[in-house]
Order: C-alpha cells, then sequence, then structure tokens
C-alpha cells in the first residue's frame, strides 16, 4: 500500500515538474492576473488526465502537489515584486 502511494506521489511531482517547466510564463502570468485556471485550463486537463491514467482515478496527490508547487510559485512571486 505504502509503495503505491509513493509510486504516485513520484509521478505526481514529475507531471507538476513538467508542468511548470513547460509553462512558467503562463503560470506566473495567471497567478499574477488571477486567472490561472482560466489561463492554464487545456494544460491541467492534460496532466489531470496522464496521471488518471497512469495512477488511477484518485487526484488527491495530484492536485496537493500542484497546489503546494503553485504556492511557493507565489510566493516567490510576491517577494520579488517587493
Amino acid at each position: 500500500m505504502v509503495e503505491k502511494r509513493d509510486k504516485k506521489e513520484r509521478l505526481a511531482r514529475t507531471i507538476v515538474a513538467d508542468f511548470f517547466l513547460y509553462n512558467q510564463d503562463k503560470i506566473d502570468k495567471g497567478l499574477q492576473n488571477d486567472n490561472f485556471f482560466e489561463l492554464l485550463k487545456g494544460e491541467i486537463e492534460d496532466s489531470e488526465n496522464f496521471f488518471r491514467e497512469n495512477a488511477g482515478s484518485d487526484l488527491t496527490v495530484f492536485w496537493d502537489t500542484l497546489f503546494n508547487r503553485l504556492m511557493q510559485r507565489e510566493a516567490k512571486l510576491l517577494e520579488m515584486s517587493k
């Protein structure tokens, strides 16, 4: 059971890392303009679908990972704007 969760967490981290790597400008723009989900809807859906296909229908680990990374990025953007 623990091994399965570890695999899901690793997959989620990998997907989110790729999401950030390939969409950094859009992510920053979406966070700054408060339209992140609208701006990146397609990319988020693609990432969700990939996770679902490879790890099952429970997206909790994926969303936890994405939100944690988003909060880190938003904090960094706020710090840079000071």
